[in-house]
């Protein structure tokens, strides 16, 4: 691609704009040079700040958000009125719910967890996590989602932001009863189960902090289809595919695949290769793979997956995406 064809992407975007893609997970050898282009592009094009949009609400920790959305994400999220700004505390820690985002199939967003006192910092990476039903208090097992920490600048010596995205459209989810994400610290009793010291779960330090997950869509969505009549959401910030009675296969391995290449496709026609072919990010079953701002959860095919662009994208400005060859189309 040369510079014209470039800049008649991304509208004529200025590059130096463009923001830098960091990695924030081990995921197989990719030509990340290639990808950090590719997503930087797909995100300038998409960029577009809304006609009489004037005033909104600014996200708490926008520069770590950006960490996980782009810079121009960011702006395109607090003028989409996306900051949500949910803080608790408890003397120990402070939880700041900054941005949250549901499509229908998956909830993600970027919450962070701020140290009040030295012995809270101690403890901010051993903390654990689970969504409960608020009312019951009954544990949703399996969640299907993931809660990932970027290395470099979302973490400090006191404060970590955690990008997580869990779904809320699963046969073993009840959507219609509050959903709520609670903390907690694994504490060893000193007894024996004869196998070794029984460890419990602990909620004494984060009484008090917790989030409650979106259960209803608050973004924009597109419904993308393959001839064989497949469909995808495809949202301002990324795709995903949730069968609600999605299961494991019978010797219990989750039906899927890696992703090997994927494309946007613009309203124009003009397509952005994001991941190339060779460049699989394999996310094991269930797991998640990020790099250079793409986050791929799930297994494609799997009936349980989603990809995030690391941007915020126009949806208008978007007529389909290509993965493994297959394209979907809206």
């Amino acid at each position: 691609m040369n510079e014209k064809d470039f800049m008649n992407i991304t509208n004529g975007i200025d590059e130096r704009y463009v923001s830098k893609y960091r990695n924030t997970a081990k995921v197989h050898d990719l030509s990340r040079r290639r990808i950090g282009i590719a997503i930087a592009a797909a995100a300038a094009v998409a960029v577009m700040v809304p006609v009489g949009v004037f005033a909104y609400n600014q996200i708490t920790h926008r520069e770590k958000v950006s960490i996980y959305y782009s810079e121009e994400g960011v702006q395109k999220l607090e003028e989409s009125l996306l900051a949500n700004g949910f803080t608790v505390s408890n003397g120990n820690f402070e939880l700041t719910l900054d941005v949250a985002m549901c499509d229908g199939n998956f909830t993600q967003g970027v919450y962070t967890m701020t140290a009040l006192n030295d012995e809270a910092k101690e403890r901010l990476e051993s903390m654990n996590r689970k969504l409960i039903y608020a009312d019951t208090g009954e544990w949703i097992y399996p969640t299907g989602g993931v809660s990932e920490a970027s290395f470099g600048e979302a973490m400090s010596e006191n404060e970590i932001s955690w990008q997580f995205s869990y779904p809320v459209n699963s046969s073993y989810i009840d959507a219609s009863r509050p959903i709520r994400m609670v903390f907690f610290e694994y504490v060893k009793t000193g007894e024996s189960d004869g196998y070794g010291e029984t460890v419990v779960e602990d909620y004494t330090y984060y009484d008090g902090i917790y989030f409650d997950v979106l259960t209803t869509p608050n973004v924009q969505t597109k419904t993308l289809r393959a001839e064989d009549g497949t469909e995808i959401t495809l949202t301002p910030y990324g795709i995903s595919q949730l069968d609600k009675n999605w299961a494991y296969s019978e010797d219990g391995e989750v039906i899927g695949k890696a992703v090997n290449s994927f494309v946007v496709i613009a309203a124009d026609g003009e397509r952005t290769e994001i991941l190339s072919d060779n460049d699989a990010i394999d996310t094991y079953g269930l797991g998640t793979g990020v790099v250079n701002g793409i986050t791929i959860t799930g297994a494609y095919g799997s009936g349980n997956f989603s990809i995030g662009f690391g941007s915020v994208l126009n949806v208008d400005n978007i007529s389909g995406v290509e993965i493994n060859g297959t394209a979907y189309m809206g």
